[in-house]
């Protein structure tokens, strides 16, 4: 089932796909609220359901009503979490010059879309500065390959999420040429990770990123993390605090401040690790040589005894 409007041949600049499922719906009216407040404003939303209920149904509607940017493509639960229907969704609907992507649960901060086209004017596939917020409310760094060099996009690059989906963009042209696209997760394997692997695999993609931090990821646990309640809560002290003014731009510079000194504390953990390597390493030299000096020294002074080994 598809509602809301539709929209003329001549294209948007940028298609946002809102996967959700279940009981969610209380949750989107944060989520999509931060794409609705995008800096980029000639966007349509896609909110792609996957087995929701009449609740979450319903409060989509009331988004709908309330903007005709939004769109519903409704679909029976799939075994997995529906990749095929966003598929489906982005060869038969799409019209934006690049596609975005926004978990349920999280938030955009309002520069997300205007630096993602910036990053996507010469490349293929994108990404913002990687982060989480921590459950302490913390700025944290997690993700350390550089997706830009053909060590990062090797297949035994670091990290189960590669980069989590609210943080990635790419042009509806090179979708198109993906052999592909979105289509069911083997069990067991994260189902963004599976779909951007498409595209690092290709030779032609180039990718991007952006230092400038727009994402609000609220990873809590495993699939499926905390109950809508929870989240809910979580999302609307964070949605008042992004509302204030000058709020945005303050929480940029708190991001960035809190991952320099992460990174900071990092380098330095990583230079002692070093030199404990170093000084472990060094250790059965010193031994050795102690020895030896101590043969020198017995032979110097005993000159006609034989030292023995």
């Amino acid at each position: 089932m598809t509602t809301g409007a539709n929209r003329s041949n001549g294209g948007v600049s940028a298609t946002v796909v809102v996967p959700t499922t279940g009981d969610r719906g209380p949750l989107l009216r944060h989520s999509i609220g931060s794409v609705l407040n995008q800096t980029v404003a000639d966007v349509e939303v896609f909110v792609i359901a996957d087995g929701i209920t009449d609740e979450t149904r319903a409060q989509i509607t009331e988004l709908i009503e309330a903007d005709a940017r939004v769109r519903l493509f409704e679909f029976p639960k799939h075994e997995s979490r529906g990749e095929p229907n966003r598929h489906r969704v982005l060869s038969e609907h799409a019209t934006g010059r690049f596609v975005a992507y926004i978990c349920d649960r999280d938030l955009w901060l309002p520069n997300h879309l205007h630096e993602l086209d910036l990053a996507l004017a010469d490349a293929d596939f994108a990404h913002t500065l990687r982060f989480r917020v921590g459950e302490d409310d913390r700025f944290h760094f997690t993700h350390i390959a550089d997706l830009r060099t053909p060590m990062g996009r090797a297949a035994t690059r670091p990290g189960p999420w590669l980069v989590p989906l609210s943080f990635v963009g790419h042009t509806l042209d090179a979708y198109r040429r993906l052999p592909w696209g979105w289509r069911t997760t083997p069990p067991g394997v994260p189902t963004d990770r599976y779909m951007w692997e498409q595209f690092l695999a290709e030779p032609w993609v180039r990718v991007a990123s952006t230092p400038t931090p727009t994402v609000l990821w609220f990873k809590r646990g495993d699939h499926p993390g905390l109950s809508t309640p929870c989240r809910l809560q979580l999302l609307e002290e964070w949605s008042e605090r992004l509302s204030a003014d000058g709020e945005p731009d303050a929480l940029m510079r708190e991001v960035l401040d809190g991952l320099w000194t992460d990174w900071s504390r990092l380098s330095a953990e990583t230079l002692e690790a070093k030199s404990h390597r170093l000084r472990a390493r060094l250790h059965p030299i010193r031994v050795r040589a102690a020895a030896l000096k101590g043969r020198l020294r017995q032979q110097i002074r005993s000159p006609n005894t034989p030292t023995g080994r």
